[in-house]
């Protein structure tokens, strides 16, 4: 198990003073991101090999909301490679040890040239010491978007080391269709295709007193990424 530590900042805070869905996906991708260097493959060491891990899905389940500057510990641990995928799970803690978030996330390793599917090296698996398992089963978004809003485009802002949108970004487009961010209890995200610059995404959701579904999609119907929330019986602080 990798630990990385990290302090709230504004800049994660929604109007209520509250931890942003998509600041947390941050923690966690960085968790990923700062692991995968302390184990020798930095994004330096990465586009040397031609190699990029791309997020396919997660799965997160939150607790209470976070707070501006709090200090939290956020754990990863990949459980499984096999063929291009890897699995990993997250939990982040508060000082006093409080489960804030569990996750489960699902990886692809792509060729960063054509972006196609590369198989894991053996010395890649190694050097995560694979072990654990996932806090729960990873379930996936399942809806249909019925409400539309016009299509905007890709900015250049939105991209990545990778060329393309970042899966936190898209969150944060999702996530301003969901009328209630205080009421989540659980965030499931796929990701189905690429978005890049000069690409636009038309979006359709729909909301209901349990939660809310948005996909984005090209206006062309190419899918980029679904998400679907739960609502939590009662909002919390």
């Amino acid at each position: 198990m990798y630990t990385y530590q990290t302090v709230v900042r504004y800049e994660d805070l929604d109007a209520q003073g509250r931890v942003k869905i998509p600041a947390v996906l941050n923690y966690l991708q960085n968790a990923a991101v700062i692991h995968a260097a302390d184990v020798g493959y930095d994004i330096d060491r990465m586009a040397e090999l031609d190699l990029c891990w791309v997020v396919l899905c997660w799965d997160v389940r939150l607790g209470r909301r976070i707070r501006w500057n709090e200090t939290l510990t956020v754990q990863t641990w990949p459980y499984s490679f096999y063929g291009s995928i890897g699995k990993r799970g997250f939990r982040i803690l508060s000082a006093g040890g409080e489960t804030l978030a569990e996750a489960d996330s699902w990886w692809a390793l792509l060729r960063q040239s054509d972006q196609t599917m590369a198989e894991v090296p053996a010395e890649m698996a190694e050097a995560f010491q694979v072990g654990g398992e996932a806090s729960f089963p990873l379930r996936r978004p399942r809806g249909k978007g019925r409400q539309t809003e016009e299509a905007f485009p890709v900015s250049r802002f939105d991209i990545d080391t990778n060329g393309h949108v970042n899966n936190s970004r898209f969150a944060e487009m999702a996530c301003s269709f969901v009328p209630d961010l205080s009421r989540v209890g659980e965030v499931m995200v796929e990701y189905k295709h690429s978005a890049h610059l000069g690409d636009h995404i038309a979006p359709s959701f729909v909301c209901s007193e349990e939660g809310a579904f948005v996909s984005l999609a090209s206006p062309e119907g190419l899918l980029y990424v679904k998400m679907q929330v739960s609502y939590k019986e009662e909002g919390g602080l």
